[in-house]
């Protein structure tokens, strides 16, 4: 490999880059930023979520969230609910109006990744993918090792 050769960290920090980047001028029309798509969709595979669960799982602070969520509420494609167990916490939902937007989000990905994989063979999609699962299942038990760790050294 040469020297000057990217590292795995800052190439795939550039595709994840330059994917955001082209789906979002793929979704230039649709209404919505990419946020709010984002929002949409980890909502679609976790809904009756909270806020603060939602927070953590895109990695942004609540009040940055509760923005976003007020922006999609106001356009009628999520809505809030009170938590039966907690009367502070509001759990979250999509609307009817939001499915066709989430179709709509499928065929934006689908076009994207069909530019990002053009002229790549399907068998090297599908090593990349598992490549890339692989990746994450080490990082995932490499970081839940460091908590593991630091709350053993913390609280002996």
């Amino acid at each position: 490999m040469e020297s000057n050769a990217p590292t795995l960290g800052f190439l795939l920090h550039e595709v994840a880059r330059l994917l955001r980047r082209r789906f979002e001028q793929n979704a230039r029309d649709s209404g919505l930023t990419r946020s709010q798509w984002q929002v949409l969709a980890y909502l679609a595979n976790n809904e009756g979520i909270n806020q603060c669960g939602l927070a953590d799982l895109l990695e942004i602070e609540p009040i940055t969230l509760g923005r976003i969520i007020d922006k999609l509420q106001t356009r009628g494609l999520i809505e809030r609910r009170p938590d039966p167990s907690d009367r502070r916490a509001w759990l979250l939902h999509l609307t009817s109006a939001a499915r066709p937007k989430l179709s709509q989000l499928r065929r934006l990905g689908e076009v994207t990744r069909g530019e990002a994989l053009a002229e790549v063979p399907e068998a090297d999609t599908e090593r990349l993918l598992k490549t890339l699962q692989t990746l994450k299942a080490n990082l995932t038990d490499a970081c839940d090792a460091q908590v593991a760790e630091s709350k053993r050294v913390n609280h002996g």
